[in-house]
């Protein structure tokens, strides 16, 4: 972490922050059981979720080529919160599969775009390390953020996790507004766009 600079170590801490507040898909599908929808059509809503998500990874990468990452994450992390704040208040099947179609918009706008990001701000001798970095840093805080998720619906209640992930997501916007989203150094312009 010494050895990168420290605009990239902010972003990897913003990432992190986010990472541990991201509850995954399954708390979704926790959530259509939890409003009584039989597994096969929690299964569907899975479905739907992931051909959104297909569908909107190539435009969400061009896009984040085109006006920069920071902005595309940004409009990610904007995306998730708003998907966990309608989850702590959903009761129905139409709005909850709305919020399937957000969860997959978002995850299309993020999961190419912080890695490239991450390239992006390393100087060009460092990138492979920024890269390994990062991986860490959400490898080490997606278990116990999963964990803490967990802990939330099974000893409170469902939308305590939704409010959870929404808390650390504000936290994650605010901290991201001091990532500067220059690129480190003129060796990165031929190549910036390929970072993802």
């Amino acid at each position: 972490m010494k050895a990168l600079p420290w605009n990239l170590r902010l972003f990897i801490i913003v990432s992190s922050v986010f990472a541990l507040g991201h509850f995954g898909y399954a708390f979704l599908l926790l959530k259509a059981k939890d409003i009584g929808l039989a597994d096969h059509r929690a299964i569907l809503l899975y479905v739907f979720f992931y051909v959104i998500y297909t569908i909107c990874s190539i435009p969400s990468g061009t896009l984040s080529d085109k006006i920069g990452r920071k902005p595309v994450l940004i409009i990610g992390y904007s995306i998730f919160a708003i998907t966990s704040f309608g989850l702590i208040f959903t009761s129905s099947t139409y709005v909850l599969l709305m919020f399937f179609g957000t969860y997959g918009i978002f995850f299309a706008m993020i999961d190419g775009a912080q890695r490239a990001f991450a390239v992006d701000l390393a100087p060009p001798h460092l990138k492979a390390t920024a890269l390994g970095t990062f991986h860490t840093a959400i490898g080490l805080v997606a278990l116990p953020g999963g964990f803490i998720a967990g802990l939330l619906w099974d000893n409170i209640n469902p939308e305590t996790t939704f409010i959870y992930g929404l808390v650390l997501t504000i936290a994650s916007i605010a901290l991201f507004t001091f990532v500067r989203p220059e690129k480190q150094g003129p060796a990165l312009n031929a190549n910036s766009s390929h970072g993802g």
